[in-house]
């Protein structure tokens, strides 16, 4: 009997220090894995933020080279007849779009909807100036109606657009 007392006096309390380390170790551990997961989502968001950032400076650019004006003076020495000018530019405006489509994730959707109309907008502005030269003008002529249409618009819908991009970066990150 006392040697079953003598064992119970030593395994009870190892048994009891053993419980204590093995659930203070874990509580450890669970401390840094959740330490390690706050830290990667800091990262992530952080990343996520540089997206964000990179959208409205994507968008920008974006409509900056879709503006009437600055496309027909871009692309004004690649086109000798007004009906191809007017193909290259919408076919231009529609594959900058294309191209700036997922940006939409890291807008709000009224920004989103500025882009959109201002993409339609300045296709329309080309279409109209097409309508008003002659069905045989060449490039240079179409040029002159689209430069002289845009100056007749103000605020071009680019620049609406883009005012609006502006204002809601400032809204959301006070820069």
């Amino acid at each position: 009997m006392d040697i079953l007392f003598n064992i119970l006096l030593v395994l009870i309390p190892s048994g009891l220090l053993s419980a204590t380390v093995y659930y203070l170790i874990r509580a450890q551990f669970e401390n840094q894995e959740k330490m390690k997961a706050l830290e990667l989502r800091k990262i992530d968001r952080n990343r996520f933020d540089d997206q964000k950032l990179q959208a409205y400076e994507r968008l920008i650019l974006f409509l900056e080279r879709i503006s009437p004006d600055a496309l027909a003076m871009r692309l004004r020495g690649g086109y000798k007849t007004a009906e191809s000018m007017q193909a290259g530019m919408i076919q231009t405006i529609k594959k900058e779009f294309d191209h700036n489509i997922t940006q939409q994730l890291y807008i709000s959707g009224e920004a989103w909807k500025l882009v959109v109309q201002s993409k339609e907008e300045s296709i329309r502005i080309v279409n109209i100036a097409a309508s008003k030269v002659k069905e045989d003008a060449d490039a240079v002529e179409f040029t002159k109606m689209v430069l002289s249409l845009s100056s007749q618009i103000s605020p071009l819908p680019t620049r609406v657009a883009v005012d609006g991009l502006k204002s809601e970066f400032r809204r959301r990150y006070g820069k």
